[in-house]
């Protein structure tokens, strides 16, 4: 960080040592940099759902951030950058960590029953899907004339099968599974998909408890030796 500091004339020498360097507020910059950051996060996704990619610009996203467009440049480079981030912020939520070191995942892991870190699982995994099955949409919608986006997809898909290998892991520490480890882990990627939980929720109007008692008694059957009934899952 640079340092600024008032200069002072011979004629006051005496002095001189008792004047510390002004230094700008750097706690304050970097939350003004990231108020700026979020406005322009959200104006892209507003944007970018109403318009599409190719329908927002730039200019656009700066203008309804109530930024230029130097700064969108100089924070996300281009719209592809954007985009990641914004799925990035998406599967995050509010918590910076990796998804795994995140208090959800945490939980999973340290609870010693396994259907009980099915229901942990599933509470967990539903807010993200909430926050990024939208915008993993638009990804895929625009994959198909965008080759970069083709692979942000590509990669979003391989980060979500690394990420849920946690809960495979923390399954098979508490008992045995009914498939391979292989196996168990695409079986959950296939069923938390976005693009499942949107036809689910979104076209078929399922709640939020629906769905979390469905994802947690599915997985059950499917992963666990013994699983348990499956009642209440039309709440």
């Amino acid at each position: 960080m640079q340092k600024y500091c008032i200069g002072y004339s011979g004629t006051v020498t005496e002095a001189v040592d008792d004047v510390k360097p002004r230094r700008y507020n750097s706690q304050r910059r970097r939350e003004q940099a990231e108020q700026t950051r979020e406005r322009v996060l959200d104006a892209a996704a507003k944007l970018f759902s109403e318009r599409g990619f190719a329908g927002a610009s730039v200019a656009a996203i700066a203008a309804e951030a109530g930024v230029s467009e130097e700064t969108v440049y100089a924070r996300f480079k281009n719209k592809r950058s954007l985009l990641g981030d914004l799925v990035s912020r998406a599967v995050r939520g509010d918590d910076p960590r990796p998804v795994p070191e995140q208090e959800g995942p945490r939980a999973v892991v340290a609870a010693t029953d396994q259907h009980e870190q099915l229901r942990i699982f599933a509470a967990d995994i539903v807010l993200r899907l909430e926050r990024g099955a939208p915008v993993v949409a638009i990804v895929a919608g625009a994959s198909r004339s965008e080759p970069e986006l083709a692979e942000l997809l590509a990669r979003l898909h391989a980060d979500r099968l690394r990420n849920l290998r946690v809960l495979v892991d923390a399954l098979a520490a508490n008992g045995p599974l009914r498939v391979g480890a292989e196996e168990a882990v695409e079986t959950v990627w296939a069923l938390v998909s976005p693009e499942l939980h949107e036809l689910l929720r979104g076209v078929r109007g399922w709640t939020r408890r629906r769905y979390c008692d469905w994802l947690a008694a599915s997985l059950g059957r499917l992963l666990l030796q013994e699983a348990p009934g499956v009642e209440g899952t039309r709440r």
